[in-house]
C-alpha cells in the first residue's frame, strides 16, 4: 500500500508540472532535409558510374562501326567509279 501511495504521490506531481517550451521543429526540418541529400547521392552514384560506363561503350561502338563503314564501303567506292568511267 505504501508503494502505491507514494505511486499516487509521485503522479499527481508529475501532472501539475508543465512541460518546457522549445521549438525544435527548424532544427529537425534541417536535419532530415540533409538525410535525404545525403541519401539522394548515394541512390544516384551506380546511375553515374553505369552512365560514364556505357558512354565509354557507346562511343567505341562508334569508332568501330565507322572502322567497319569505311572498310566495307571501299570496293563499292572503287567499283561505282569503275561503272562511272565505263558510262561516260
Amino acid at each position: 500500500m505504501k508503494n502505491e501511495n507514494l505511486f499516487e504521490a509521485l503522479a499527481a506531481r508529475t501532472r501539475s508540472e508543465s512541460a518546457p517550451a522549445v521549438d525544435v521543429a527548424s532544427r529537425v526540418i534541417a536535419r532530415l532535409s540533409a538525410e535525404q541529400n545525403r541519401i539522394e547521392r548515394m541512390a544516384e552514384k551506380p546511375l553515374l558510374w553505369l552512365a560514364a560506363a556505357s558512354s565509354a561503350f557507346a562511343a567505341s561502338a562508334v569508332v568501330i562501326a565507322i572502322m567497319v563503314y569505311n572498310a566495307s564501303t571501299g570496293p563499292l567506292y572503287e567499283i561505282s567509279q569503275a561503272i562511272a568511267w565505263v558510262a561516260q
